[in-house]
């Protein structure tokens, strides 16, 4: 059984390793040729560099699918040979080889766990380098901001800032030039300033050359709202959060993000679950049947995710019901079949008796 255990697993993970690297090699390519249509047609400068540094992002999407297809390929190969009927002839159950497969998938999850957290963020950041931007628009409950003009880490032009006090009072700075000089300290340069009453009345303004004005607003917590999120590792995206969440503001895109670290990492072992009928039935044509219509499930089962994680992102679901969907479902369905295989054991029994 040892032999037999070693022998399923480095098949396994033999067989993800070539379909990964094939996948991975025509991905790469792709993105090469696509790179030299944008150079032959608009000019753009070309670097498959950039191309090598998206490799780790892209495996992580695919890596489910990876999975299961390797799965699914292993199982094919020992119908095709008769290797199942082999264990069965032996006395060793194919059940026991299912546990070869999770801890394949749990493997592998935790692989695309921190290539997805902590690589292929690192890779993105070398790709998408901080440069200067041109309009710069944040807003949230006590902030209002827009700049025609960013340069990192903290220099703006032509900047407007609006504080909305608890009280209802509003300050309003329109300056030609701002720098945050850390700690909360900003520096406006040649502008104005307003401040307005909960009324809305305007209580007082005054023209100033240099207004240093203390606002609990960071240049890097507002260029971070615009970031594409799979930039932020996990660290990143958890300190993200308690900075908005200082702010009183917590986007549901930001918390989906959150738990899509964990979740999507896990596709690559819920995904395997959907084979798990196929260990309890015996004829070879059955099983055909069963990896066949694995297939369609898994196809199901990624659509459902998918859905699930774009209507938390939206708004539409609460984030945890959305992102998890996928997972709850195929968890309750391995509960409902153990309950009805359980129910069918006792029913045999009982009529042997």
């Amino acid at each position: 059984m040892i032999i037999k255990t070693k022998y399923t697993l480095f098949s396994f993970l033999k067989l993800f390793i070539i379909v990964s690297v094939s996948f991975m090699l025509m991905f790469f390519l792709i993105d090469i040729l696509e790179g030299l249509n944008d150079l032959v047609k608009r000019g753009d400068a070309f670097d498959a560099v950039k191309s090598f540094y998206r490799l780790p992002s892209i495996f992580v999407e695919i890596s489910p699918v990876l999975t299961f297809l390797s799965g699914m390929f292993l199982l094919g190969e020992m119908i095709k040979y008769g290797e199942i009927r082999i264990l069965e002839i032996s006395g060793i159950k194919p059940l026991k080889l299912l546990a070869v497969f999770f801890l394949c998938g749990t493997v592998i999850s935790a692989a695309a766990f921190y290539i997805k957290n902590f690589t292929a963020p690192a890779c993105l950041k070398r790709i998408n380098k901080p440069a200067e931007i041109k309009v710069v628009n944040f807003s949230s409950p006590g902030y209002l901001l827009y700049s025609e003009k960013f340069t990192p880490p903290g220099t703006f032009r032509k900047i407007q800032v609006s504080v909305i006090s608890e009280s209802g009072g509003i300050m309003t700075v329109n300056a030609a030039s701002a720098v945050y000089g850390g700690d909360n300290i900003w520096t406006f340069g040649s502008g104005r300033i307003w401040y307005f009453g909960s009324d809305g009345s305007m209580e007082k303004s005054e023209n100033f050359s240099v207004k240093k004005l203390h606002i609990m607003l960071e240049p890097g917590l507002i260029m971070d709202a615009s970031r594409n999120l799979d930039e932020f590792s996990y660290a990143e995206l958890k300190d993200m959060m308690r900075k908005l969440e200082g702010l009183n503001i917590l986007p549901v895109s930001v918390k989906s993000s959150l738990h899509e670290r964990f979740a999507y990492p896990l596709l690559n072992l819920f995904l395997l679950f959907i084979l798990f009928p196929f260990f309890y039935v015996r004829h070879k044509i059955s099983r055909v049947f069963v990896l066949g219509l694995s297939i369609l499930l898994s196809f199901i089962s990624y659509g459902v995710f998918s859905s699930g994680l774009t209507l938390a992102k939206a708004g539409k679901m609460p984030v945890f019901v959305g992102v998890w969907l996928m997972h709850i479902l195929i968890t309750a369905s391995l509960v409902l079949f153990f309950f009805r295989l359980s129910l069918l054991s006792k029913k045999t029994k009982s009529d042997i008796i």
